[in-house]
């Protein structure tokens, strides 16, 4: 390694040297110095112009027609991609309601700009729903989306009363068939509760699975309360153990809420048992709610759907730990719980 060095350092000018080989190194060395400085003032200068050719700042094209945006793009080596929706306003249409990046931000040549623009304002003529079910005509208003939302959603809670009609009927709404809709509007609607006075004869539960028994309240649109205890001696686990009214009453109709005591299953090691209890809203009329669950593998079960009057829900369930149980009405954001297991 010495003599490495020793021999690198020969190649540079010594005194002890010949005048003339020294002065030839000298000249050598600095002509090299020279070409090298040039190399890397020319790499710094190369590289500064094309940074500075890459980035380019995004114009500010909020409120502009989109032939001019379009040219603002392309002025700045930019490329659009444009969104169309519906706006409040008809003197919008064929403007930039909003951009993505927004104006000001620097970005690389030849980027993508995100542009939405207006078709103008969304325009609906409102049809005759009297007569038809509340359930029908949500269902309906769903598939009317625009790509600014639903124009028309029902107001809740929703008008009832006595009626010949059956349980759930649009006997009323306001706005009035044939109006012109074109901003979001609430439909208020009155609705049949059904005749007054009817009733309900109670079918037995006892000894069916809670699962069975969840499934058939709901179909028949009997709201219930759910609760469980330790099993007796010649009790089955899992089943419905008591329930109330009893079997083969006749009940009001409008006032019933089954009430259910469950026998606790055994506990297991891939399933967990526990009640999913949340509280709605208590609504004019009955709104369709549904149950599913969620598998940690992302399968996913209906539990059941009805039509509930609002109040207290309560859900059995027995399923893999980690689940999720949802519980779904309408449009409203779902109530959520994920099945965990209780220290022994």
């Amino acid at each position: 390694m010495r003599a490495f060095i020793e021999k690198l350092l020969s190649l540079f000018p010594n005194r002890s040297e010949d005048p003339e080989k020294r002065y030839f190194k000298t000249i050598l060395f600095l002509s090299l110095g020279i070409i090298l400085l040039m190399v890397v003032a020319g790499l710094v200068v190369f590289f500064l112009a094309v940074q500075a050719e890459e980035q380019t700042m995004v114009p500010n094209l909020l409120g502009m027609e989109l032939e001019n945006a379009l040219l603002a793009l392309e002025d700045r080596a930019l490329y659009p991609s444009v969104q169309l929706r519906f706006s409040q306003n008809e003197g919008d249409k064929g403007t930039i309601l909003g951009q993505d990046p927004h104006g000001g931000v620097s970005v690389k040549a030849g980027s993508r700009v995100l542009l939405r623009v207006s078709r103008g304002s969304a325009s609906e003529t409102m049809d005759d729903f009297v007569g038809w079910t509340v359930d029908d005509l949500e269902a309906h208003l769903r598939s009317l989306v625009s790509l600014a939302g639903p124009l028309i959603t029902v107001k809740r809670p929703v008008m009832s009363l006595y009626h010949a009609s059956p349980e759930g009927t649009i006997l009323e709404q306001k706005p009035l068939p044939g109006t012109e809709v074109t901003q979001a509007t609430e439909l208020e609607l009155v609705v049949s509760r059904g005749p007054q006075g009817q009733t309900w004869t109670v079918p037995s539960y006892t000894g069916a699975s809670f699962a069975s028994v969840l499934t058939q309240a709901a179909r028949d649109n009997v709201p219930f309360v759910f609760t469980s205890q330790a099993p007796a001696r010649n009790q089955t686990p899992g089943t419905i153990i008591s329930q109330s009214p009893s079997a083969g009453q006749s009940v009001p109709r409008e006032t019933i809420i089954m009430q259910f005591v469950i026998a606790e299953p055994p506990r297991e090691r891939d399933r967990v048992f526990g009640i999913f209890e949340r509280t709605l809203p208590l609504y004019g009329t009955p709104v369709r709610i549904s149950a599913e669950v969620v598998s940690p593998g992302g399968e996913v079960k209906q539990l059941f759907s009805m039509q509930h009057p609002g109040g207290l829900v309560t859900i059995p369930y027995l399923e893999p730990e980690n689940s999720q149980i949802r519980l779904l009405m309408g449009d409203q954001m779902p109530l959520t719980m994920t099945v965990r297991r209780e220290n022994p």
